[in-house]
């Protein structure tokens, strides 16, 4: 027997088998998301059974992305772009310096440890998580009295193609790059997410209830789906 399953925004495809004796996950080539499941698992069960490897997920679906990703010609060297909050600020390479760390926003200009830049992209992606983390943070003491449902458990990584994603546990997950974005586009991801923890659909009520936060949502969503795909490294 195979039947759909949505959860958290994403797809899956359940398959029950009266010869299956546990539930387990797995990733088609072409990405498509499958639930192995003894016949007659009650879909409570297999929904709490995919929330308790949200990580595994989405590990392998960033995964599958960076393999069909553009080669990437971005070098860590002086004098090349990186984008952080909208904004395109230059890289210089630095002598090492005790005390500093490798990689920093410095004026209007990135600074990286001639010594580190073959680790570029691991420590500009490590530096991007942190400071959006910040920013999530504050913008959640911003939104206090505004939120019916506000997260159990804020948490940043590599999503692959997704942006954001939301739980029925209470957690949002937000993909680094958001913090590339300019942040009224990055509030309407974390925006997105938080309606999530409320309505676990995109039926009119969330979209009802994101206009409430957001009244020009739909401008800062069009933007994103125009320009987002510029956003990485």
């Amino acid at each position: 027997m195979e039947w759909s399953l949505h959860l958290n925004e994403l797809n899956f495809t359940v398959r029950e088998s009266s010869r299956r004796k546990t539930v387990s996950l797995g990733l088609e080539r072409d990405g498509q998301l499958l639930v192995l499941a003894p016949q007659g698992t009650p879909a409570r069960q297999l929904e709490q059974f995919i929330e308790s490897r949200m990580d595994w997920i989405y590990g392998k679906l960033a995964l599958k992305t960076e393999l069909y990703r553009s080669p990437q010609q971005r070098e860590y060297v002086t004098g090349e772009g990186f984008l952080y909050a909208g904004r395109s600020y230059r890289l210089l390479l630095v002598p090492t310096s005790q005390g500093r760390p490798p990689l920093r926003l410095h004026g209007q200009r990135f600074e990286l440890a001639h010594t580190d830049a073959a680790q570029g992209r691991e420590l500009f992606v490590a530096w991007y998580s942190a400071q959006l983390n910040d920013w999530v943070q504050a913008q959640l003491a911003r939104l206090q009295s505004r939120l019916r449902c506000p997260p159990k458990e804020i948490r940043v990584t590599d999503l692959g193609y997704r942006w954001g994603a939301a739980s029925r546990t209470g957690s949002i997950t937000l993909h680094w790059r958001v913090a590339l974005l300019p942040h009224r586009v990055a509030e309407y991801v974390l925006l997105h997410e938080l309606v999530h923890l409320e309505f676990h659909h995109h039926r009119p009520a969330f979209w009802e209830r994101l206009e409430v936060m957001l009244p020009d949502y739909a401008d800062r969503k069009a933007w994103l789906a125009q320009h987002g795909a510029d956003y990485d490294l």
